[in-house]
């Protein structure tokens, strides 16, 4: 039954006559499941991460219908109502005592347009305040709510506050605004809890975030955003991708979903334009004129077991160097390895590495913890390069450090090496389907997700696992069985896969004979 809510109309649904039908039409059971639903969310594994996160600023990325709003409103919940759930062990809110207020805590909830703040989080928040059963059935709990909520003028059925009983015994409001509303909505009073919900966008999308910022400032506030990427990178994305102590990106792909199963998870995708898959599916920022490669994803996953390789098939890895090892604004250092079966001309890349703010021997040694680290080893003509203090080459260092490296840099069989034609070459690959990827490596496809053109031009940022990617492409001819001994005197893969453990000197793994190829 519809709650007749007109532009004059201010206030909502009284919660004590919600209460009393409700009581007088449900079990205590029944009662419990539909007005106390924040007492039976169970977060997935991403959203446990979000909110056990001891960051000031948060954000949540998430493909379309993986939770992510769901998971906002269970987070408002805990706060302002002050009753955790007992797996929760993120930052508790604690009462400002030092400065004077009407409320022991003040919240604010947010998302793009007034339609968009009624539809979405207000329902997640609070139910649908229309229907005259409504109110009580979102996050918030029904007997935590405090008198009738305050309505917004001119839009029918958006709510503007909620006043709220708190589990201390003190009082909270929430309050919900609209990007559309401007800057000036989000100034005033100091606040809490500030949730965003989708990106503010490009400017004042900024602005607002700032805002946002000021209003925390004497009460140690704290943002959180939950969104889908659609916009690109915004402002208040590349905030979080700058790195803070203060902030912390966590990203929820429909694979993270418990309760999707593969079937629908794939017919979703399907439905997604090819240019929004890596965003709506994955929480992958959209990219700039359009992905660099197309060909979905799950075309060009494996599920190959290693230990069933032919020993005849020809393996070969590739590195793209790191070039100001410790340093924080130094590009990771890439490493993946790739077998060729040489009967179907396939490349199955069967494991990477993406390592950061580490030394040439930590590499090799994070290298030499996978069984076939001992494959040829192609890399990037920047491993001419000498070290200023050695005068020593990239490519000798990891030489002297036990990698079986090829004697030149990876080129095409004419000698060359240009950067679009590496590109060229691997998306013939992809779409013959004859350059496979392990489905385990996330790393990976996170790369060829937002690998994208902007003015024309690939934007060769986070493309690290890629771009050793490209290497093994043009350097193919370098790749060789691998049926003799190591170079350190351990067995050789042909001998690994047979002696049942598969530990060796110098691995970190021990005892690896449970472990699944690939994994």
């Amino acid at each position: 039954m519809d709650r007749a809510m007109t532009d004059e109309f201010l206030e909502g649904p009284d919660p004590n006559e919600v209460r009393k039908q409700a009581k007088r039409m449900c079990t205590a059971a029944e009662y419990q499941r539909r007005y106390n639903r924040s007492a039976f969310y169970r977060p997935n594994k991403k959203q446990l991460i979000f909110h056990n996160s001891p960051h000031k600023e948060r954000m949540l990325l998430g493909a379309n219908q993986s939770g992510k709003t769901h998971a906002g409103a269970a987070e408002m919940s805990f706060h302002a109502t002050g009753r955790y759930p007992q797996w929760y062990k993120g930052l508790v809110f604690v009462p400002n005592t030092r400065t004077e207020r009407t409320h022991e805590f003040i919240g604010w909830a947010a998302c793009t347009s007034s339609l968009a703040v009624r539809d979405g989080l207000q329902i997640k928040l609070f139910g649908d305040v229309t229907q005259t059963d409504g109110l009580g059935t979102g996050l918030i709990p029904l007997d935590f709510i405090v008198g009738r909520p305050t309505m917004a003028r001119g839009i029918s059925g958006w709510v503007d506050t909620v006043n709220l009983r708190r589990e201390t015994g003190g009082n909270a409001i929430i309050r919900l605004k609209s990007y559309e509303q401007g800057r000036t909505a989000f100034q005033g009073e100091s606040v809490d809890i500030i949730w965003l919900d989708e990106d503010p966008g490009y400017p004042p999308g900024d602005e607002i975030y700032g805002e946002a910022l000021a209003r925390g400032v004497t009460t140690d506030g704290r943002i959180y955003c939950t969104m889908t990427p659609i916009l690109g990178k915004t402002p208040v994305r590349k905030r979080y991708l700058e790195a803070s102590p203060d902030r912390a990106s966590i990203k929820m792909t429909l694979d993270d979903v418990d309760h999707l199963d593969p079937a629908t998870i794939a017919a979703k995708i399907a439905n997604y334009k090819p240019s929004e898959r890596a965003t709506r599916a994955y929480g992958e920022d959209m990219a700039g004129e359009g992905a660099v490669f197309e060909i979905p994803e799950e075309n060009i996953k494996h599920r190959l077991d290693a230990a069933t390789i032919p020993d005849h098939w020809r393996w070969l890895a590739a590195i793209d160097f790191s070039h100001a090892g410790l340093s924080s604004t130094a590009h990771p250092f890439a490493w993946v390895v790739g077998v060729l079966d040489p009967d179907a001309d396939i490349i199955y890349i069967m494991h990477a590495l993406l390592l950061r703010q580490m030394l040439p021997a930590n590499h090799v040694a994070a290298i030499k913890s996978y069984p076939a680290w001992d494959a040829r080893t192609t890399w990037g003509h920047d491993g001419n390069v000498r070290d200023l203090s050695t005068g020593t080459t990239f490519a000798d260092i990891y030489k002297k450090l036990g990698l079986n490296m090829t004697g030149s840099h990876a080129t095409f069989p004419d000698g060359g090496y240009s950067f679009e034609a590496g590109i060229a070459a691997m998306e013939r690959r992809f779409a013959e389907g004859k350059l496979k990827v392990a489905a385990h490596l996330g790393e990976w496809f996170e790369e060829y997700r937002s690998y994208h053109r902007e003015n024309g031009k690939i934007n060769k940022i986070d493309d690290d696992l890629l771009s050793a990617t490209r290497q093994l492409v043009m350097g193919l001819r370098e790749a060789r069985p691998l049926t003799q001994l190591a170079s350190d005197g351990g067995p050789s893969m042909f001998q690994r896969k047979r002696g049942g453990n598969y530990a060796y000197k110098g691995s970190t793994l021990g005892d690896t004979g449970d472990l699944p190829w690939g994994a």
